[in-house]
This record gives structure tokens, C-alpha cells and sequence, in this order.
């Protein structure tokens, strides 16, 4: 019987590293977690400067602006830690005045008479 135990455990460990090899979890570096939470949290206190209707309109288009910056250079570079550093330095445009861009929302609730 004790010739038997090894060679389960064998059986046991090739088929389960077999398993997690095929699997399509693409493993990040502990850095990239630390940014993706990082970058988390910022995205979602900007998105609440965004949805905030009591908010100026000012500063919900460059909410937008800075996570549309964020999100373009995630998909080039596809690394959290380039994203996060982005949206930190994301600077608006003081001098374009309150203009929005393509695809940007143009109406923020605000009445016009």
C-alpha cells in the first residue's frame, strides 16, 4: 500500500497543475494590484464628482476628462499603475473654457432660460 500513496499524489499533482496551466487567469504583479486598487478608488471618488448634479459643471466635465485620461491609457499600455499616474496628473485646460468634446455630455441638468 505505500507504493500506491506516491503515485496518487503524483497523479494528483499533475492533474491539477495541468488544470491551473490552462487556466486564462492572467497573474498581475503585486505592484499592479496595489495600483489597480489604488486607482479604484480614485476613479469611483471622481465618478461621484461626475454623477453629483449639486456639483459645478466645471468640475464634473474634468471629472469625466480625468477618467476618460485614465481609461485611454490603460488600454494603450494595459497597466494600472501607468493609469493611476495619469489620473494624478491630469491637469484641465483652465484656458479652453467650459467646452465639451466629442463624446462628452453636453447637458448637466441646469436650467435654461
Amino acid at each position: 500500500m505505500p507504493f500506491h500513496r506516491p503515485i496518487f499524489f503524483l497523479l494528483l499533482l499533475s492533474t491539477s497543475s495541468s488544470a491551473f496551466a490552462a487556466s486564462p487567469v492572467k497573474a498581475l504583479p503585486e505592484n499592479e494590484l496595489i495600483c489597480m486598487k489604488a486607482l479604484e478608488k480614485l476613479i469611483v471618488s471622481k465618478q461621484m464628482v461626475f454623477s453629483d448634479s449639486s456639483a459645478e459643471p466645471d468640475a464634473r466635465r474634468d471629472a469625466e476628462r480625468v477618467i476618460d485620461a485614465a481609461r485611454e491609457v490603460f488600454n494603450n499600455n494595459q497597466s494600472y499603475c501607468e493609469a493611476e499616474s495619469a489620473m494624478h496628473q491630469y491637469r484641465s485646460d483652465k484656458e479652453a473654457g467650459f467646452r465639451s468634446r466629442q463624446g462628452e455630455i453636453n447637458f448637466f441638468g441646469r436650467g435654461v432660460s
